[in-house]
């Protein structure tokens, strides 16, 4: 139940946007529908966290998941929730512990502006794709299975994490700007998040570099640009053992439009040419060029 308070407070969104790059991350937000259920129904996710160790070999990890009391939702996860993760645990990163939708999905378009500013007011669609999406990280239950692993590897603090949703959040009511709003009170940090900072394995950048002049910002649209500059700054990160290269396959694979039509394909492909532009002005990239298989397109090849 929505739980109202006329304490009035103002909310300062985050300039710098962090996002999480380890594996039982990444696996989360990858499950085909077959293997969702299948942790949603008691089966164990196994995370390769370690190859090859010379005293155990194959280090591994592992997760289940589980719906809260009363929520149904079995859909995977898939990279639109965790740009709206991303989002949240960055906030919390940087203090605040309310947050509205609106301020989300400026967030997710790369927008730092308050308030109702500039028209940034989300449409109702947007709104209820937040909400679904913040539904969906409050409602599921991450149990992660790391404290032997994580001790064979020396990380310290596993044992601070216990199940608990993905996003322990949860809807309340305050006053901002003289108004009552709907808002998002994190009351503690990911356990994904912690995960990540034991390992040290976190991408952090400016969230302005999502920004994308004359874009409009559907679900779709945020999911491209998230994953493409996620993997571009793991690519830079790890240049040495990472080519700086995307196939087209793989970025359609992770936002789940592998089987999509061709319009829909090419629609994409423009959108992350934009995209590419943007980060190239931005000086995040040098330069870059589509290369082809044939007479299809096949990868997007880029410079630092």
């Amino acid at each position: 139940m929505l739980k109202i308070d006329t304490e009035t407070i103002q909310v300062y969104p985050a300039k710098t946007r962090i996002t999480l790059n380890d594996k039982a991350t990444k696996t989360l937000f990858n499950q085909t529908e077959e293997n969702y259920e299948k942790l949603m129904n008691g089966s164990k996710r196994g995370v390769i966290e370690k190859k090859k160790h010379k005293k155990h070999g194959d280090i591994k990890s592992g997760y289940q998941l589980q719906n809260e009391n009363g929520y149904t939702n079995i859909a995977p996860l898939g990279e639109y929730e965790r740009a709206v993760l991303d989002v949240c645990i960055s906030e919390y990163d940087n203090g605040t512990r309310y947050i509205s939708i609106a301020i989300i999905q400026r967030a997710l378009s790369g927008k730092n502006c308050e308030g109702n500013k500039n028209g940034n007011t989300p449409y109702k669609n947007q709104l209820a794709e937040i909400k679904q999406s913040l539904d969906k990280l409050m409602c599921t239950l991450y149990d992660p299975d790391i404290l032997e692993v994580y001790e064979e590897l020396n990380y310290e603090g596993a044992e601070k994490i216990t199940k608990s949703p993905i996003l322990p959040a949860k809807r309340t009511e305050k006053i901002i700007g003289g108004k009552k709003q709907e808002l998002i009170y994190f009351y503690d940090e990911s356990p994904l998040a912690k995960q990540a900072k034991i390992k040290g394995q976190i991408l952090t950048y400016p969230a302005n570099l999502l920004d994308v002049p004359n874009q409009n910002n559907t679900p779709f649209v945020i999911a491209l640009k998230n994953y493409t500059l996620r993997r571009v700054l793991e690519i830079k990160q790890h240049s040495k053992q990472l080519k700086p290269i995307l196939t087209l396959e793989d970025i359609f694979k992770k936002c789940r439009i592998t089987n999509a039509d061709r319009k829909t394909k090419a629609r994409a492909r423009e959108y992350i040419d934009k995209f590419f532009a943007h980060l190239q002005k931005k000086k995040l990239i040098k330069s870059y060029e589509f290369t082809k298989k044939g007479n299809q397109f096949y990868s997007i090849k880029f410079i630092f």
